[in-house]
């Protein structure tokens, strides 16, 4: 009877870890579902000005948060966007500042479906007005 009860709590024991890697593989499966569901929400919009700007705009869980600005030698700026108001067109507006001195305005012209290949409009006081093109962020820009 020892040898039939240490056989029977073997296949107890077997029979949790069974589950408990079963357990452990859904949960993993759902965390990458829920990783590359939140990536589709995230793309960046490139673009550049004519005097040697380049710049990054962010668009995260529906609106534009952010423009990331570079240029060769220099270091790089934030604007921080914030919704503003739907132009006559019905194309969302967002603003912002740049270097807390000139205002930065980004139109954009997919009316609020962002997506791969949708562009955008960005203004900047005194510097004028470029177009951007978005797709899903690549590293290394």
């Amino acid at each position: 009877m020892g040898l039939n009860s240490n056989y029977r709590n073997g296949a107890i024991a077997s029979g949790t870890g069974l589950l408990t890697s079963v357990a452990a593989v859904g949960l993993l499966w759902a965390n990458v579902t829920v990783s590359s569901a939140s990536a589709a929400r995230w793309l960046i919009c490139r673009g550049s000005m004519n005097n040697g700007w380049r710049y990054t705009a962010e668009y995260y869980n529906g609106s534009f948060t952010e423009i990331r600005w570079r240029r060769a030698g220099g270091r790089s700026e934030v604007s921080p966007l914030t919704y503003s108001y739907t132009n006559r067109r019905g194309q969302p507006v967002y603003t912002g500042t740049l270097m807390a001195a000139v205002t930065v305005t980004l139109v954009d012209l997919s009316y609020g479906n962002v997506g791969p290949g949708s562009q955008i409009s960005v203004q900047v006081e005194e510097w004028g007005r470029s177009r951007g093109t978005c797709n899903y962020p690549i590293r290394g820009w």
